[in-house]
């Protein structure tokens, strides 16, 4: 209850946060500096990361528009706010609030001491999963342990550890509350030469597989392998990307994609480099969710391979690929 109230009460606020994960095949370090302000603009910036491609991003929304920009790509996608999919980090920064709540509604909380986090005092509570409880904020059958600021009531550090499903730490290093944060924070100017993706451009536009075939600029990817009963269900363009989806099998369900380069950024998680179709190519796999991102470039066209199916199958889906 005090930590709504102080949810209810901040009008804005600022903080800098550092995150570390290993879990997954995931590995990753970071330290974010967000600023929120009542009641939907948020700005938040990596200020260091473990992985290069997180280094540096940003992502801002004034509550209507939302710009995400790519300093490794020098790419800024812009959209409406709530359509823009955050890096990582910020991901996990500027949903933390919402995510802490949903974990607790699932939890029995236990108070198990106090601690000084960031030069403040704080009650160190374990929250462990109720009776029944399918949550997804309990993989592993983790316990989450939150360090609650006695005086301001807000999370100033929150570790999840679940075995061999591996670990995750938020802390705070430092904050202010209700300093009156200007609006022209959350405005964002595209930086000169940015490539500029519009999401609304971008909306998924549904094809048949022989207009697919038409539009193509290339000869479409299209595999003869299809593994576990899927069947292909829909084929779309999402800009200069082609986007083939199989699904309809309790066993697999998976994507072909095909365009100038990768539709999205590859995904976290066990990186290593492999030959497909004589090309050099990079599998991504998630062993404990079954999910395989294999993508490679073959006559100037990237392809992947991705989604709910094995390595083997998604290689054997590769090898069997005709254009």
């Amino acid at each position: 209850a005090k930590m709504q109230e102080t949810v209810e009460n901040t009008e804005d606020a600022h903080a800098v946060v550092s995150v570390d994960v290993n879990a997954q095949g995931i590995e990753l370090s970071a330290k974010a500096e967000v600023w929120e302000k009542a009641p939907n603009k948020i700005r938040a910036e990596v200020v260091e990361a473990s992985d290069a491609q997180f280094a540096g991003a940003i992502m801002v929304t004034d509550g209507q528009t939302a710009w995400a920009y790519e300093p490794s790509r020098n790419v800024v996608t812009v959209g409406s706010e709530g359509d823009i999919e955050r890096p990582l980090p910020q991901e996990t920064i500027s949903s933390l609030q919402e995510s802490i709540q949903e974990l607790l509604d699932a939890s029995e909380v236990e108070l198990v001491g106090d601690e000084r986090v960031a030069g403040n005092a704080a009650y160190i509570l374990k929250a462990i999963p109720k009776e029944g409880t399918t949550t997804e904020f309990f993989p592993g059958d983790g316990t989450a342990t939150l360090w609650v600021d006695k005086d301001r009531w807000i999370i100033l550090k929150a570790t999840y550890e679940a075995g061999s499903f591996g670990q995750a730490t938020m802390e705070v290093e430092s904050f202010d509350l209700n300093t009156g944060l200007a609006d022209d924070l959350f405005a964002f100017e595209i930086p000169d030469g940015a490539t500029v993706i519009d999401v609304e451009a971008r909306t998924p536009q549904p094809l048949t597989l022989d207009e697919a075939r038409a539009e193509a600029a290339f000869g479409l990817a299209v595999p003869d392998y299809i593994p576990g009963g899927a069947t292909l269900i829909e084929v779309f363009r999402v800009g200069d990307s082609f986007v083939l989806r199989y699904d309809h099998s309790t066993e697999v369900s998976f994507t072909v994609v095909q365009g100038p380069e990768l539709a999205s950024p590859p995904p976290l998680g066990q990186t290593d480099a492999i030959s497909v179709r004589g090309q050099d190519a990079t599998v991504i796999t998630d062993a404990v969710g079954g999910n395989t991102f294999l993508y490679w470039t073959e006559d100037d066209v990237t392809i992947s391979v991705a989604g709910h199916i094995s390595l083997d199958d998604a290689l054997l889906v590769a090898e069997s690929i005709e254009r």
